[in-house]
């Protein structure tokens, strides 16, 4: 028998390691081409609807892909992450379940579990409300300078890793935590000073992402269908900020000219004592669930009202049309771009375009309904291509907002609001790609 190295192994022994290393490698090699060609169609696109293509950074491209790249291998291949997420996950379930006791207090049997109430799953009664509650404990931790230390210690890898401004880097920090509608109030004395492509990258940030506060709503939801979601909602929300960043650069990308706005002393506090910041926490709780209702009753209702006209028309392939036919038609190609199989491609096609079309609410409960007839891995994709506030309902919230921080600049809003929500749904779709690639690895 032929030995080699310094242990003697037998030298079929020794073949079979080296083999499998070599398929290990030649599948990662092959996988990173996928992908790369993947993220080079996205990119290109992006790059079709740039304002000004002749400014447009490479650079800062192969930075933000890197980055991207580098988040994605850390948050889902390092076990030490995932159990991270387990027990934040676990925690979660703390704050649902006494939650439960404050809904059941005031409605009863309608806060009871599906399975004990027998009557299904009610999102106003068993989803919404825990909205109040983390919304109180987040304004909570920001009160006693626990959030906004952690904010500002990110700002400042955020300002070295992306190149960016140091009041951009605590604006990308503090929408990790907050969302489209609260990161504009924590700079709101430097929104006028942005520079045009820096006000449109806080807008992408924000359309990209979604707010802490519904981070527990989106993970009961599509709970029962994939296991710990919430540490794929939370790893989309990371994920999603280097493409934010690169999209919004390749899109509207800075000036020569253009300065970095700083912002090192940022007040991200405002209650006066304990009891004020739980009350307007929970009272901006209070606030996004309405919001939020009205928006799904508005928004399925008109949908309705829509495929209602369309029944009129001639049926294809033997059914009515329908809006969600439709959209499933029209973002098949982009499902199968982001690596849904060709016979899941329409209705993950449809679920795409739902919640750019509607809101992500709504894309979650289509994802929970087609659920059956989707693979594992294909529920797991479509969470991060529909995590984000990219949807056409985000440009009138956005409108509002900025109009009413900085009125000046809410003509320039207008004119970047669409294209804010094209690099929005772009950067979800670059990250549900690059974790469909990840995941296989």
């Amino acid at each position: 028998m032929i030995r080699v190295g310094s242990g003697c192994q037998p030298l079929w022994i020794y073949m079979a390691y080296t083999g499998s290393v070599g398929t290990f490698i030649g599948s990662a090699a092959i996988n990173l081409l996928e992908l790369l060609l993947r993220f080079l169609v996205f990119y290109a696109i992006a790059y079709l609807f740039s304002s000004n293509r002749k400014l447009v950074s490479f650079k800062l491209l192969l930075l933000g892909v890197f980055w991207q790249i580098v988040f994605a291998m850390i948050l889902l291949k390092i076990p030490a992450i995932t159990f991270m997420f387990q027990k934040v996950n676990d925690g979660l379930q703390v704050i649902t379940s006494s939650t439960a006791k404050g809904v059941a207090f005031c409605f009863g049997g309608l806060a009871s579990p599906p399975a004990s109430s027998g009557l299904g799953f009610i999102l106003a009664f068993q989803g919404f409300p825990v909205l109040i509650v983390i919304s109180a404990l987040s304004s909570l931790l920001i009160y006693w300078r626990i959030l906004p230390t952690i904010i500002k210690i990110l700002s400042i890898f955020y300002r070295k890793a992306f190149c960016i401004g140091g009041t951009l880097g605590i604006a990308v920090s503090a929408n990790m935590f907050t969302g489209m509608s609260e990161t504009p109030l924590v700079i709101k004395p430097y929104l006028s000073k942005l520079n045009h492509s820096e006000l449109f990258t806080l807008m992408v940030c924000g359309t990209s992402g979604i707010a802490s506060s519904v981070i527990a709503l989106y993970s009961s939801i599509v709970g029962a269908i994939v296991p710990n979601a919430l540490s794929h909602i939370i790893s989309a929300i990371l994920i999603n900020i280097p493409a934010a960043l690169t999209l919004a650069r390749i899109m509207v990308p800075p000036t020569e000219k253009a300065h970095l706005t700083e912002g090192d002393d940022i007040g991200l506090v405002t209650a006066k004592s304990t009891l004020d910041a739980i009350y307007t926490g929970i009272m901006d709780g209070a606030k996004v669930i309405i919001t939020i209702i009205a928006m799904i009753i508005g928004f399925i209702s008109l949908v309705d009202i829509t495929n209602q006209i369309l029944t009129l028309l001639p049926s294809v392939e033997g059914e009515a049309l329908s809006m969600q036919r439709m959209l499933g038609w029209l973002m098949s190609p982009v499902a199968m771009l982001i690596g849904i199989p060709w016979e899941e491609a329409r209705t993950a096609g449809s679920i795409i375009g739902a919640k750019i079309i509607m809101n992500e609410v709504i894309g979650f409960q289509e994802l929970v309904s087609s659920a059956a007839i989707l693979s594992d891995s294909t529920k797991i994709i479509m969470i991060y291509a529909i995590c984000g506030f990219a949807n056409l309902g985000s440009v009138g919230i956005m409108i509002g907002i900025y109009g009413a921080l900085v009125p000046e600049r809410r003509q320039e809003v207008i004119s970047l609001g669409m294209r804010s929500i094209l690099a929005g749904a772009i950067a979800n779709c670059l990250t549900a790609t690059l974790v469909g690639v990840v995941l296989r690895m």
